[in-house]
Parts: C-alpha cells; structure tokens; sequence
C-alpha cells in the first residue's frame, strides 16, 4: 500500500484532514529516525572493524 492509499484509507475510518497530515508527519518521522539509527550502528561497526583490523581490539585475553 503506498502512503496516497493509507491515507484515504485514514479519511474513510473518520480521521479530520489535519489528523491525516499530522500522521504522515509522524510517519515520516519515524522513517528518519530509523535511517539515522541504522547509520549510527554501520558507523560503530566500521570502528569496531578498524580496531579489529588494527589489532588495538582482539578476543585474547591480557
């Protein structure tokens, strides 16, 4: 379903406009906030890798 579809679908079940508007905000929102999450975690992995790589972070134990 694309977001035209859901939105029609909220002004069916008796969502006001304004409603509909402030949900897609939300939406959109949310999206954001995953994506940026997502960066978050490949940028900490690369770290992680670089330590690996460069032998400053091993599974031995000093």
């Amino acid at each position: 379903m694309d977001r035209k579809e859901d939105r029609e679908i909220l002004r069916k079940n008796g969502f006001a406009e304004n409603e509909v508007i402030q949900l897609s905000k939300l939406r959109s929102y949310y999206n954001e906030k995953e994506k940026h999450q997502a960066l978050i975690m490949h940028r900490r992995l690369e770290f992680i890798r670089w330590l690996v790589n460069t032998g400053k972070l091993t599974d031995q134990i000093a």
